[in-house]
């Protein structure tokens, strides 16, 4: 098997993953935001068209909800394992930055 990356490394930006970490987080905010405005369409629908058609447009978006609450919570996921990743990699790196200090071995 073939490593992913042709020379076997990668540079991480802390500041960079931390910018992309913020607007996933800002992202996933709107959209928990438009869960409840999607929700408050549907339950209106079956009033506002009879029969068959209300029924199904009121299924749709609450289908639709569903969806973005979904892709809200993962995006809010996806958000806060950048974040952590960016603090255990600052935390590896100040310990390795420790360990060449004066007077003492890498580890």
């Amino acid at each position: 098997m073939s490593h992913p990356l042709p020379d076997g490394s990668f540079l991480l930006v802390p500041d960079g993953v931390t910018a992309l970490a913020d607007e996933l987080a800002a992202l996933a905010a709107e959209l928990a935001g438009d869960v409840e405005r999607i929700r408050a369409a549907a339950a209106s629908f079956p009033d506002a068209l009879s029969g068959d058609e209300g029924w199904a447009a009121a299924a749709t978006a609450t289908s639709w909800a569903r969806l973005c609450d979904l892709l809200s919570s993962r995006t809010s996921a996806l958000s806060g394992v950048l974040t952590s990743a960016v603090a255990a990699y600052q935390a590896e790196d100040a310990a390795l930055a420790g360990s060449f200090a004066p007077g003492r071995h890498p580890r």
